[in-house]
């Protein structure tokens, strides 16, 4: 009979046998939940909901990006669709069930993911296992394991696979793309690890556009990386790759961390952002006949952003452009305009004021000229809707629970603990994973606070926030207790 692979059975040892029993009950405490959405799904899905499965579906049935009477396809991303439809093939038939599935079981993965990178946080923030660990789970993996429950329910990661949106698949590929950039900086990694990383942020960029520039980024970082030497454990200690360089039994220094390894590193890295998006950018230079490396949303966004009147909302922006054209007012977040396609209401900007462009140039060029009028005509005013557009973007999340008070409380709660997460780091001097978690968060949202504004913009972020939030609380924890038992030691100890 074949025994197990050897890296399955040094599980247990490297991670603990209670940590790997906890991490299996809270992945199936995930599935559940998200296998609940899945046969009820969200009642009133977004509009991007029902654009993505229309597009999906005429990949399907027609071999086509979007159906005949879909306009606009190409301002939404393909990689959900093309993602979806593969399902639909792989199944013999367009339901949605079926694209709800493949969402609920990437979010699943995630969880798993986000364990292994808080676990690796927890690492190199300088935390480290012992023989005392109660059922085997040491502090690393408590990181580890609070991340992954957050993942397994953080309730707008539920609602968004009871829809068919872009972000569930993104949940999975980003945290995956942020590890597998740590694990390649490591010493001794081939040149072809930093791969990894580059398919893992194409495949992310392909989902949402606007990670494509936090993927540009991480080829900068690439190129100013230099080898990681990881600590070797004392006995007793189950890692045999640990925190970073610092901490004790360090192992310093070390060749190949000259400007030709920075230059190869950033280059492999850049080959496989570029094997994932270049396909798809040379298919809209032959469709579109322009440059248009993902999506052609950015004019729409740029449009929606800099409409003071509407304080860059969305919602606003639609319920004020669908009074235009009916004089019906709608109340901004009511079902009634929920229900109203956003197609046609952009296509009115459009031929009204730049029929002969295309009607991404022409709403991006509107959009410019918002830009320049608001902000000449009330630059405080402006300032003020770019500081509430960076505040709607984290101060709430995705669905009825994240929107109410408590959800928007919870919210705040875990952004502040993820800030927590990265002052801890930058204590503890681990510049370089601070820079690694800090820069998509920072990106997206300055993205969002200049252009499209909303809780979609922190959903992905928060594979990043959460293994932040857990490295605070049980960084905080520890120092709750050991001051508890220096201050138990001193009251027991017999006076002088």
């Amino acid at each position: 009979m074949a025994t197990a692979p050897a890296w399955i059975r040094a599980l247990p040892t490297r991670y603990g046998k209670g940590a790997l029993i906890a991490l299996a009950a809270i992945v199936a405490v995930g599935l559940l939940a998200r296998a609940y959405v899945v046969v009820n799904p969200v009642q009133n899905p977004a509009d991007d909901s029902h654009a993505y499965y229309d597009i999906a579906k005429a990949l399907y049935t027609e071999g086509s990006f979007g159906s005949p009477g879909f306009t606009g396809a190409s301002d939404w991303s393909p990689g959900a669709p093309l993602l979806y439809a593969a399902s639909f093939y792989a199944t013999g038939g367009a339901r949605e069930g079926t694209a709800r599935i493949v969402e609920a079981l990437m979010g699943t993965a995630a969880i798993v993911v986000v364990f292994l990178l808080a676990r690796r946080l927890a690492l190199a923030a300088g935390m480290r296992g012992g023989g005392r660990a109660p059922a085997g789970i040491d502090p690393p993996a408590a990181v580890g394991l609070l991340a992954a429950l957050g993942v397994a329910v953080y309730p707008s990661f539920i609602h968004s696979t009871g829809e068919l949106m872009s972000e569930p698949p993104a949940i999975l590929t980003l945290p995956a793309a942020v590890l597998a950039f740590l694990w390649a900086s490591e010493r001794g990694r081939p040149r072809w690890a930093w791969l990894a990383p580059g398919l893992l942020f194409g495949l992310t960029a392909m989902f949402r556009p606007e990670y494509l520039l936090v993927g540009a980024a991480f080829v900068v970082l690439a190129a100013a990386s230099r080898p990681r030497s990881y600590f070797r454990p004392d006995s007793g200690q189950n890692y045999d790759r640990g925190a970073v360089v610092g901490g004790p039994g360090a192992v310093r220094g070390g060749a190949g961390s000259g400007w030709r390894r920075r230059v190869v590193a950033a280059a492999v890295l850049l080959a496989g952002i570029l094997v994932v998006v270049l396909p798809w950018t040379i298919r809209n230079a032959i469709v579109l006949d322009k440059l248009v490396p993902i999506s052609t949303g950015s004019g729409k966004a740029l449009y929606v952003g800099t409409f003071l009147p509407a304080d860059g909302e969305y919602q606003r922006v639609k319920a004020i452009l669908y009074e235009r054209k009916t004089g019906i007012e709608l109340d901004p977040h009511s079902r009634a305009l929920d229900a109203v396609a956003p197609t046609g209401l952009f296509d009115e900007v459009w031929k009204a004021r730049y029929p002969d462009l295309p009607r991404d140039g022409a709403l991006g060029k509107v959009g410019k000229e918002n830009l320049s009028k608001f902000l000449g005509e009330d630059p405080v005013g402006y300032l003020g809707m770019t500081v509430r557009k960076a505040g709607r973007i984290w101060s709430s999340g995705v669905g009825e629970a994240m929107s109410s008070g408590l959800g928007r409380a919870l919210q705040i709660a875990l952004v502040a603990l993820g800030l927590g997460g990265l002052a801890v780091l930058g204590l503890r001097r681990r510049w370089w994973e601070l820079a690694v978690l800090a820069t998509p968060i920072a990106l997206v949202t300055l993205v969002g606070a200049a252009t499209l504004a909303a809780p979609r913009r922190n959903e992905v972020l928060m594979t990043l926030v959460l293994p932040l939030a857990a490295l605070a609380v049980c960084r905080l924890a520890a120092a709750i207790s050991s001051r508890g038992e220096w201050s138990r030691l001193q009251a027991s100890s017999p006076p002088n």
